[in-house]
């Protein structure tokens, strides 16, 4: 039993880490987006109280003067040298919005200690200004932190900001909107522009460059250019097959196209060797041997390294030398 056990443990090393990426058909929106919808960051300082003695010290004059200026708001005249308070610190909030919010949507904020707070679990954050790159404010945070498996000097507040004024994003310009690839290629981008072309011959398409499209808005859509986008956006169209070969050496996954083939070239290890192309060989020698074809694919080479026995590193090394060697035909990344 226990055996059998290790056989299937080597089995699985052996096949579960090689993933090939293939290329389906896809719609339009699942590779591109729009330029200019984009997700903005808002930013602020506050105060949060209610840390029972585990705040800022009462030596902090950040923290003294944030207390004085707050009660002061209240009615209240005292010095910032008259506070003595561990009960409070001062923090960063920011957040992250996506575009087309509202007002009165409600977003979720990062809280971190700016100062020597030891934590911030249980505290109430008071209300705080959320303001964007250009110095506007446009939301508003307040509520009680919670610090989960985070530093305690690091939280959150799901839904704890309230969207004061909209933050939209414009999308059009001229008359035409710009369709941007999530990963660059000219192959795809043009195949994605002859997609737009043969469903909207009346309009003008033009291809920037690898990654953007300018596509202009039917004369008789312009009232409806959501209608037109959605109708854009659905589009079919097959991306040209990834021509990367991705290996994380922390967990031994590769990750390759079907299409990165491999030169001619022979590879050896130990005992085994694996001659791809026309190699002459000469049948008196013991070593076990695979033979490909010259147009074999990183996925061909694979799976004889598998049926050699091979393991995950040594299957990460051969495949580091024979790019080197400049016969693997694609992009070698290594994580």
């Amino acid at each position: 039993m226990k055996y059998r056990n290790i056989c299937c443990f080597l089995f699985l090393i052996l096949c579960l880490p090689f993933l090939v990426h293939s290329s389906p058909t896809v719609r339009i929106k699942e590779i591109t987006s729009l330029r200019g919808i984009r997700e903005n960051q808002l930013m602020g300082i506050g105060l949060v109280t209610g840390l029972a003695g585990k705040g800022d010290s009462s030596s902090s004059a950040m923290l003294k003067n944030a207390l004085a200026n707050l009660v002061s708001n209240f009615g209240f005249k005292i010095e910032p040298d008259e506070i003595k308070s561990k009960n409070s610190a001062i923090v960063m909030v920011s957040c992250e919005v996506p575009p087309f919010l509202r007002v009165g949507d409600r977003i979720d904020v990062q809280v971190s200690s700016i100062g020597d707070a030891r934590s911030l679990e249980g505290g109430v954050l008071l209300q705080t200004p959320l303001s964007g790159a250009n110095g506007q404010v446009y939301a508003l945070a307040q509520g009680r932190i919670h610090s989960g498996n985070a530093p305690k000097t690091v939280g959150s507040i799901p839904g704890g900001a309230i969207v004061e004024q909209d933050i939209l994003s414009t999308f059009i310009t001229n008359g035409s909107i710009s369709l941007i690839l999530r990963n660059p290629d000219f192959v795809t981008v043009n195949t994605v522009a002859q997609a737009i072309r043969e469903a909207f011959s009346d309009i003008s398409v033009k291809t920037v460059d690898a990654s953007m499209i300018e596509v202009e808005i039917p004369d008789d859509r312009e009232d409806d250019p959501v209608g037109f986008i959605a109708d854009l956006e659905s589009l079919e169209v097959t991306p040209d097959a990834s021509g990367k070969v991705v290996i994380d050496s922390n967990t031994g996954i590769i990750i390759f196209g079907e299409k990165v083939r491999i030169g001619k070239v022979a590879a050896s290890y130990q005992a085994v060797e694996v001659r791809i192309g026309a190699y002459a060989y000469n049948e008196e020698e013991r070593e076990p041997h695979f033979v490909l074809e010259e147009t074999a694919t990183v996925d061909d080479l694979v799976k004889s390294f598998q049926t050699i026995g091979l393991k995950t590193e040594i299957i990460i090394g051969l495949l580091k030398a024979i790019d080197r060697a400049g016969s693997l035909y694609g992009q070698l990344i290594i994580m």
